[in-house]
């Protein structure tokens, strides 16, 4: 997978953009673009954001299925990856969650394959506050990994509605 501007979705932006601010029954032609860009292979995910969908089963979930190539397979690069982050930012996820939390695993997938970042999150600004939990963008920064939200990508995109 290498696209000219491919991006990686993290959970947060895609249950931003379903329940919170750009639900499907009023920007249908926002999920056509999106859907247009998952199969073309512009935006991916790695399975660990289905996993973390799955949690709700609903509507958002039941779509995401329908999208399932979208979601990638660990490889070897990627976990070399994941044990990396995790290593040097080990309050970034629970350990003790029964279901991986995906954002190392985002990133690993953006890092292997040269793309940006599309997330919700914002910043702990841990570089101010060491004893503050890391979040995704701050991971990012570490790793020089682009990291954008949603509006972002869509000026990005050149989409106007």
């Amino acid at each position: 997978m290498k696209k000219e501007q491919a991006y990686c979705i993290d959970t947060s932006a895609v249950i931003d953009l379903w329940r919170r601010l750009y639900p499907r029954d009023v920007f249908p032609s926002l999920w056509e673009n999106i859907e247009k860009l998952i199969q073309e292979e512009v935006i991916i995910a790695p399975k660990e954001v289905l996993k973390e969908l799955e949690k709700e089963e609903d509507e958002l979930y039941k779509w995401a299925k329908k999208y399932k190539d979208m979601f990638m397979n660990l490889d070897e690069g990627q976990i070399d990856k994941v044990k990396d982050i995790q290593g040097k930012f080990p309050k970034l996820v629970d350990v003790s969650k029964t279901i991986p939390e995906a954002d190392p695993f985002v990133i690993a997938l953006a890092l292997v394959n040269k793309i940006t970042v599309i997330s919700m999150e914002k910043s702990s600004n841990i570089r101010l506050n060491k004893n503050a939990k890391p979040k995704l963008p701050d991971v990012c920064i570490e790793y020089k990994v682009k990291c954008i939200q949603l509006l972002e990508f869509f000026r990005e995109q050149n989409w106007n509605f």
